[in-house]
């Protein structure tokens, strides 16, 4: 019994000696006390402490990001990595994202950071610090290998390696290049948006082992950049959005390693070097919108490498069918060859002037995914080498003269998953076959092809689900499409002008689209309610009872149908961010309507050709936009555009014009003719600040804006300009015009007009207006229409009228006018029309001749005593050519007058062929 205690005894001393050992090699190798359980701490180096402690004092911390930073063990702190032997810092992570639920620091650096000695890495990015010197700061810290200040508000390391400055504000320091210039060691450099204004000649390069060079969104505008010829190791070149002019550099001639050229958005109004496409490592080549012109080089072939091409938006002449192919009959060889080299994947060429029919040989760029050829002029069939093309997701031809039958081998790319046809000249019919293999498809335009007709059964499933369909201007109807109830994941579809006079469907009410068009068609029925974000059903048949408006809706266009619409309908409350509305001649009366006194987002409100009455209310000045949401920790404000066109034309509105318009300084369109308005025209209409700018081709209404909240920019209107009633759409927004006529209003044209350089059109005929036409109206130096007439205007015409070189339709007669016409070429080019009635007014191209004195020459009397029976006859045959000629007139276009969908359909393709022609979008 005593041996069997003594050998649990020695069992015991075992087992604690075991365990006793166990715990000393944890603790040698974890530092921690497994007996005790307390830490043995990991004490940091007491100055680096001191250093981290000093630069947190210094920093702004509003969500208390760094409450670690306290204890002595600066090794576990917040973004803080130490060298697991000395414990010396050797990382700084500071960087915040947007996404996190903490704020971003702030405040100032501390030159305390100066004592950690063996920084290798640090990152403050995103955050928003004072201003720095870098040079003067971090250029004590000489084993920094990675720093990235990029978006951290502020602007001698031998090796560092990785610098990131973007957005860093770098323009009041003048020698940012000779500071870089010392970084002999570094390989990635990334100035991005740091507001750099030119850079200077560099007698030696010292970062010659560069790899990566950004210098992208400055203001950049010289192009010598002489030392880029010393940069051989590049292999990344970002110059796009600068401005710069001229040549592209020619120091990149010898970049012979460089793989990625990014030239986008300069303006280098200049032909392409054959040079560039002799660089054969070239693997991605950007130079979208850059002026380029001149043909597109043959030798492009010589891109051996090249795997993404983008030419887009410029200049670029020439057949394409000698440029590409030798292009795609490289990449074929590669293939051929079975060569491990790349292939081209990415093509863009559009929105050039290239002509010649589609290049049958990049059907031998088998890998090929996106192809763009849109907005050019090539024409001609496409080809059925078409189907080749078996890795391609992405065609767009659109904006071209193809012409012919669509082949049925287009619907065998089984990868297609958008194709944009558009605006060209297809015919015939596009049928279940031609879209039986196109599983893939995603987006499909095909509109405004006038000759196309889409014909599928009604029991037909389509393969693919659409998100986008756009068939507008194709020939539809007259049944609707019962297809369309099996694709559940369709947001955006525009079937108008497609001669639709069918009743729509109860389930298509019921979906979730983003967008519908289905206007001018013949659709007749009513609607139970609406609730999509985007809504165009304007020039139908649809009648009433009238339908209920969700408050998701934000565009709606019920123009041109047989509603009655009363109170009811517009009763918009909820409606804040309702930004466009069209309720064009529907019989809409009363008063203005007072709902839409909620609607505070209005863009764009269209009540024109209705029966309303009363007078214009001073509340709708209240449409000035507003701000809906603010992020400061990105310095981005959100808020809603003020109204900027108002179309109140041909309504009973009487009294006086409210002076609160004034308050719209967006407004573009103002169009109140026709009514019963009296008084005199506001001074302050000369402060709309955008009718004060000439208008921006590139920048319409700002539908695309990120701070704005809005939805699309698919607005239209119906204008009166030059005479002629027109309907606007994608074009609405380039417009600045303003249209009084047919009123009572009274007084004198106010001079402050003539501040409005950006108005194209302006019409204050058919009131009672008096005085002189302001001196100053030929500082309206856009005006493409001016028309006066049938008012009590006097005096002379200003001299400045003829200097409006843009001015195409000019009507000042039935006025007062005297004096002779001002002389040159603008004014003379008028008909006579335009300044009869006027008896005091001589000069052509009036057949009365002014005298010495300015006034009309008497006229000769005829004392001859000849027979005047001669003359008399003759004066019936020209009395009676005008019934004539309006007899044969009106023999062509009272149908056209009578009958809405042939007026429609006419003018609609007038637009087109025009478009087709001239090359641009309405």
């Amino acid at each position: 019994m005593c041996a069997s205690k003594s050998t649990s005894l020695m069992d015991l001393n075992m087992r604690g000696l075991v365990v006793s050992l166990l715990c000393f090699l944890f603790i040698v190798a974890t530092k921690f006390n497994c007996c005790t359980g307390h830490s043995l701490k990991a004490l940091c180096n007491e100055e680096e402490i001191e250093a981290l402690l000093s630069f947190k004092t210094g920093v702004h911390d509003p969500s208390n990001r760094l409450f670690s930073w306290v204890s002595e063990e600066c090794c576990n702190w917040e973004g803080v990595l130490c060298h697991n032997t000395t414990e010396h810092v050797l990382r700084l992570n500071l960087r915040w994202d947007v996404y996190q639920r903490a704020s971003s620091l702030g405040g100032n650096i501390s030159s305390s950071l100066l004592h950690l000695k063996h920084l290798r890495y640090m990152d403050l990015s995103c955050n928003d610090f004072g201003s720095l010197n870098i040079q003067k700061f971090f250029g004590f810290l000489s084993n920094l290998r990675y720093l990235n200040l990029s978006s951290a508000g502020f602007g001698g390391l031998p090796f560092l390696e990785y610098l990131d400055m973007t957005t860093v504000n770098l323009s009041k320091t003048s020698n940012w290049l000779q500071v870089m210039n010392k970084l002999h060691s570094l390989s990635v450099l990334r100035l991005s948006n740091c507001e750099l204004l030119a850079i200077d000649s560099l007698r030696h390069v010292n970062f010659s082992n560069l790899l990566i060079l950004d210098l992208s969104w400055n203001h950049l505008i010289s192009s010598s950049f002489d030392w880029f010829a010393d940069l051989s190791s590049l292999t990344t070149l970002n110059l796009a959005d600068n401005t710069i002019h001229g040549q592209i550099p020619y120091g990149l001639r010898n970049m012979s390693s460089l793989i990625f050229l990014d030239l986008s958005y300069n303006k280098f109004a200049s032909s392409l070097p054959d040079w560039l496409f002799h660089m054969t490592t070239l693997e991605h080549l950007y130079a979208i919108s850059n002026m380029f012109q001149g043909k597109l080089p043959n030798n492009i072939g010589n891109l051996s490498s090249i795997t993404y091409l983008d030419l887009s938006d410029n200049a670029l002449e020439g057949d394409i069918l000698r440029s590409l192919g030798n292009l795609c009959a490289f990449q074929l060889s590669k293939i051929s060859h079975r060569s491990q080299g790349k292939s081209l994947e990415f093509l863009n060429l559009g929105g050039n002037k290239l002509s010649g029919s589609f290049p049958d040989t990049l059907g031998e760029c088998k890998i090929l995914e996106y192809l763009n050829l849109g907005e050019n002029r090539l024409s001609g069939h496409l080809p059925n080498e078409l189907r080749q093309l078996n890795s391609l997701s992405s065609l767009y031809i659109h904006r071209n003269s193809f012409s012919g039958k669509i082949p049925i081998s287009l619907g065998r790319i089984s990868t297609l998953s958008r194709l944009n046809i558009r605006e060209n000249f297809f015919k015939g019919i596009l049928s279940e076959k031609h879209l039986a293999n196109l599983t893939s498809l995603k987006e499909l335009d095909a509109s405004s092809n006038l000759q196309l007709t889409v014909q599928a059964s009604s029991n037909w499933t389509p393969p693919f689900q659409l998100t986008g369909l756009d068939l507008g201007s194709c020939r539809l109807g007259p049944q609707f499409p019962a297809w369309l109830q099996t694709r559940k994941n369709l947001y955006d579809l525009n079937m108008s002008y497609a001669g639709i006079s069918d009743v729509i469907p109860a389930w298509f009410w019921t979906r979730t689209y983003q967008t519908i068009d289905l206007s001018h068609n013949q659709i007749i029925g009513s609607i139970p309610s609406l609730h999509f974000p985007r809504i165009h059903l304007g020039s139908n048949n649809f009648t009433d009872p009238q339908p209920q408006i969700s408050s998701d809706v934000v565009e709606l266009d019920l123009s041109d149908n047989l509603f009655h619409i009363s109170g009811n309908l517009l009763s918009m409350a909820s409606l804040i961010w309702f930004r466009s509305l069209h309720l064009r001649n529907n019989h809409l009366s009363g008063n203005f309507p007072l709902p839409l006194k909620n609607c505070s987002s209005l863009m764009v409100l269209d009540l024109s050709e209705n029966e309303l009455t009363g007078s214009i209310p001073e509340w709708i000045g209240n449409f000035i936009g507003k701000i809906t949401e603010t992020f400061l920790e990105v310095g981005r404000i959100l808020y809603t555009a003020s109204l900027m066109v108002l179309v109140l034309h041909s309504n009973k509105f009487n009294g006086s014009i409210p002076v609160e318009l004034c308050h719209l300084n967006s407004l573009q369109i103002l169009d109140l003719g026709n009514n019963n308005l009296s008084g005199t025209i506001p001074r302050c209409f000369g402060n709309y600040s955008r009718m004060i700018k000439p208008s921006n081709s590139t920048s319409p209404f700002p539908f695309h804006d990120p701070y704005y909240i809005t939805f699309g920019s698919t607005d239209e209107a119906t204008l009166v300009m030059k005479g002629v009633e027109y309907e606007y759409h994608k074009s609405l927004g380039l417009l600045a015009g303003i249209d009084l006529s047919s009123n009572n209003l009274s007084g004198g044209i106010p001079e402050e007009f003539t501040s409005l350089h950006g108005l194209i059109f302006l019409n204050l005929s058919h009131n009672h207006l008096q005085g002189k036409i302001p001196v100053k109206i030929g500082d309206m130096k856009s005006l493409e229409s001016l028309d006066l007439s049938m008012n009590r205007l006097s005096g002379v015409i200003p001299q400045g009228m003829a200097t409006i070189a843009f001015l195409s339709h000019l009507n000042l007669s039935y006025n007062n006018l005297s004096g002779q016409i001002p002389s040159g070429t603008q004014l003379q080019g008028f008909s006579p029309f335009s300044f009869i009635g006027n008896p005091e007014l001589c000069g052509a191209p009036l057949t009365d001749d002014c005298g010495e004195d300015g006034k009309p020459k008497a006229p000769i009397p005829d004392n001859d005593g000849e027979d005047d029976s001669g003359w008399i006859d003759m004066k019936w045959f020209y009395l009676g050519m005008p019934w004539d000629f309006a007899v044969g007139v009106w023999a062509i276009f009272a149908p056209l007058a009578l009958k809405r969908a042939w007026r429609h359909a006419y003018f609609q393709f007038l637009d087109e062929m025009k478009y087709k022609l001239l090359g641009w979008c309405p």
